[in-house]
C-alpha cells in the first residue's frame, strides 16, 4: 500500500521538484561564498609591509611603534596585537605571549573559517540530491510503462520527460557540487596561508621579545 502511493506520488509530481532544491542549495552556496570574499578582502594583509614595519619596529626595541605596524582589522594584525599588548604591560614571558597569540589565533581561524563547512557540505549532499532525483524520475518512467505496456509507452511523452528529469537531476547535483568544492578548497587553503603567516610573525615577536622595552605610549 505504501509503495503503492509512493508510485502514485512519484507519476504525479515527478522529479521537477529536486530540481528547484539544487537551486536552491546553489544560491546558499554563492551567498557563503560572497560572505566570505567580502570578508577576505575587507581585512587584506599586505604582508610585505606588514613584516617590514614590525621588523624596525622590533629591532629598535618599541614596543608603541610595533602595536602601530600592526593596527587595522586581518587576521595576522589581529593575532600579533594580542602577543605585544601583553607585552606592552611588562610581560616578557615567551610562553604567555605565545599563548595570547595562539588563543586569538584561534578566534580568528574561527571567524575566517565560519560557514565553510556549508560549502563542503553542499559538496557533498547535492549529488545525492541529484541521484534522489534521477531515481525518482526512472520510477516514475517505469511506473508509467509497466501501467501503459511497452508498445503505447514507447510514445509516451510522460515516460520520456520522466527519463529527461532523471538525466537533468544528475547532472544539475554535479554542476552543483563541483563549484561548492572548489570554492570551499580555496577559500580554506587562502585562510591556511594567512595562518602560516601569522605563525611566522608570532615566532619573529617572540625571538625578539627580551628587547622589547617599555613605552609610555604604547597602547595597555
Amino acid at each position: 500500500m505504501l509503495t503503492k502511493r509512493f508510485l502514485d506520488l512519484t507519476a504525479s509530481f515527478g522529479a521537477d521538484w529536486v530540481n528547484w532544491v539544487l537551486v536552491a542549495t546553489s544560491i546558499l552556496a554563492l551567498a557563503v561564498l560572497l560572505d566570505r570574499l567580502a570578508l577576505y578582502l575587507r581585512t587584506p594583509e599586505r604582508y610585505p609591509a606588514l613584516r617590514a614595519a614590525l621588523d624596525a619596529s622590533l629591532a629598535g626595541g618599541e614596543v608603541g611603534a610595533a602595536l602601530r605596524s600592526v593596527e587595522g582589522d586581518s587576521l595576522v594584525r589581529n593575532v600579533l596585537r594580542a602577543g605585544l599588548r601583553l607585552a606592552a604591560r611588562g610581560e616578557r614571558d615567551p610562553a604567555a605571549v605565545e599563548q595570547a597569540m595562539l588563543g586569538q589565533l584561534s578566534e580568528e581561524r574561527a571567524r575566517y573559517e565560519a560557514r565553510l563547512a556549508v560549502l563542503t557540505t553542499i559538496g557533498n549532499i547535492a549529488p545525492l540530491i541529484g541521484l534522489l532525483g534521477t531515481v525518482i524520475g526512472i520510477v516514475g518512467a517505469f511506473y508509467v510503462l509497466g501501467k501503459l505496456g511497452t508498445v503505447q509507452a514507447s510514445s509516451n511523452s510522460q515516460v520520456m520527460s520522466s527519463i529527461g528529469e532523471a538525466l537533468v537531476t544528475t547532472g544539475l547535483g554535479i554542476s552543483v557540487a563541483v563549484p561548492a568544492v572548489v570554492a570551499f578548497n580555496a577559500l580554506r587553503a587562502h585562510v591556511t596561508a594567512r595562518t602560516k603567516l601569522a605563525e611566522a610573525l608570532m615566532r619573529t615577536l617572540i625571538a625578539n621579545l627580551g628587547r622589547l622595552r617599555p613605552d609610555d605610549g604604547a597602547e595597555g
